[in-house]
Parts: structure tokens; C-alpha cells; sequence
């Protein structure tokens, strides 16, 4: 039997900038409810034996990089969007022992885009992780025409993606040099940015020079990078992770609790980000 306390968590490699306990303590206050919620950094060579541990101490968990792919063999129960998607990144334990596997990227992602009509455009996603996957899915049910992920590893990286039926997806080479003069939405779905490799850049300058104005530049870190920088001295739309982090924990939260998912729910985890960002 569990605590009448919930508990609650975020699991990855490096969380030292991770906003998520603020985010959700502000969700916790508002649900009124007893619980805590938690950073677990997990090394890779250590995940098999911890994440066990967890699965019996939390009632659900945010899973951030590098294990969105990698959760999937300790849950019972896979969300059909998630199972779409390959990735998953909450996970709910309720009572009697049933996992189940939910991917709310994909609507942080997806409703962060609600004001940009992208019918028909070509996107340009560098990278090609368990973010980029719920990114992927995300694009394609927002009618874009064609999507080009760049990776290190194409050969690693071209089987493992989701299947996409209903536009034009195309895997190709990670390098400084290739042209993204007609892409409509640049996405950063790398770890260039930050952390230990804040102040660079995944693209060169020229590249960037190569973008229209008005296009937009997204990138998936919830940090003013450098990139989106440069993308508004381009006269682009710079766009940060920021409000696909609230959006996504909104509903992980929702998820966990039942608490209706809501514009008040999302406000206070808002508010409770940008705080935590300006302190």
C-alpha cells in the first residue's frame, strides 16, 4: 500500500536546469493535493536497476533525454499515440502494478504551433531522438508537405523513426553545410544550446543567412540559445521549448491526477516557470 502522499518525478542523465519540480509544484498547489515531485538523475549504465527502484516508489514520472526510447521495456501498457511515436515521456504507476506509457511531447509540441499555419511547408528537424519522434508525429498531423531530419547516423537513425504516411520524410546527413533556404520551420531538437554546450550554434551563420524572413526558428531547449538569437536578427520567428515544456507537463499532470487540463492548470505552471527562470 502507498502513502496517502503522492510522489512524482522527473528521470534523466542531467537535470541541473530541469524546470519541472517548479512547474508541477505550482500544478500541485493549484490541484490541492498531498504530494512531492522530484529530480532522479540516473546514469545510463545504472538506468535498468534504479528505474526498477522508481517504478515502486512513484506513482508517475516524467522521462526526459536520454531514455524516452529506452523506458519502453519496463511499461505494460503503451498509449496508442505513444506507441506511434516510439517514445514515451510520462508514465503512470497505478495501484496494483499496471505501467502505462503516454507521450505528452507531442501535445506540448503541437499546441505551441496553434497560431502558425504550416499546411503544406517544409520542415528541417535536426536531430533525431525521442523528442524529435513526438515532434515528428506532431508535424504530421499538422499537414506540413515534407520533413528532412538531419542526423549524425543516418543508417542508425532511418529505421528507428515513426512511420509517417501522409507526408514526404526524408533522413539525410548532419553536416555545416547543407541548405535549408527553403525550409518554412527550422527545428532544434539537439542538445547544442545548452548546458555545457551553451553559446554554440548546431548551424553555421551562413546557413542561418540562407532563411527567409518570416520563417520560423524552434528549438526544443526552453532557453533563449543563441540560435533563436541569431534567427531574430534574421527577422525570423524564434520560438523556445519553454511553453512545450508546460504544455507537456500540463498534461502529464492531468494524466497522473485527473485534474482537469485547463487554461488555469496551465497558467499557474506558466507563471511557475518563469519565476523559477528569473530567480
Amino acid at each position: 500500500m502507498r502513502d496517502e502522499i503522492l510522489n512524482y518525478g522527473v528521470v534523466g542523465a542531467t537535470l541541473k536546469h530541469s524546470k519541472s519540480p517548479e512547474i508541477q509544484a505550482a500544478a500541485i498547489a493549484h490541484a490541492g493535493i498531498q504530494a512531492n515531485y522530484d529530480k532522479y538523475e540516473i546514469t545510463e549504465e545504472n538506468f535498468e536497476t534504479e528505474i526498477r527502484q522508481l517504478l515502486m516508489k512513484l506513482n508517475g514520472m516524467n522521462i526526459t533525454i536520454p531514455y524516452k526510447e529506452k523506458i519502453l521495456k519496463y511499461i505494460n501498457k503503451v498509449d496508442k499515440l505513444a506507441k506511434r511515436i516510439g517514445a514515451v515521456n510520462t508514465v503512470k504507476v497505478n495501484r496494483g502494478g499496471l505501467i502505462e506509457g503516454y507521450n505528452t511531447d507531442y501535445f506540448g509540441f503541437k499546441e505551441s504551433l496553434k497560431d502558425h499555419d504550416l499546411k503544406g511547408k517544409k520542415v528541417t528537424i535536426l536531430g533525431g531522438g525521442g523528442a524529435a519522434k513526438a515532434v515528428l508525429v506532431a508535424l504530421e498531423d499538422l499537414e506540413v508537405e515534407r520533413i528532412e531530419v538531419r542526423v549524425r547516423n543516418v543508417d542508425k537513425v532511418v529505421n528507428d523513426l515513426p512511420r509517417l504516411d501522409n507526408c514526404e520524410l526524408v533522413v539525410e546527413l548532419f553536416n555545416r553545410e547543407f541548405d535549408i533556404s527553403d525550409t518554412h520551420l527550422l527545428i532544434n531538437a539537439t542538445p547544442v544550446g545548452q548546458g555545457r554546450l551553451a553559446g554554440e550554434m548546431p548551424l553555421t551563420d551562413l546557413q542561418l543567412n540562407c532563411l527567409e524572413e518570416g520563417s520560423i526558428v524552434y528549438d526544443l531547449i526552453y532557453s533563449d540559445t543563441l540560435m533563436l538569437q541569431e534567427a531574430r536578427k534574421r527577422k525570423c520567428h524564434a520560438i523556445n521549448g519553454s511553453e512545450m515544456l508546460v504544455l507537456q507537463g500540463a498534461e502529464s499532470f492531468s494524466l497522473w491526477t485527473g485534474t482537469e487540463l485547463n487554461e488555469d492548470l496551465i497558467t499557474k505552471m506558466r507563471e511557475a516557470f518563469y519565476s523559477a527562470v528569473a530567480a
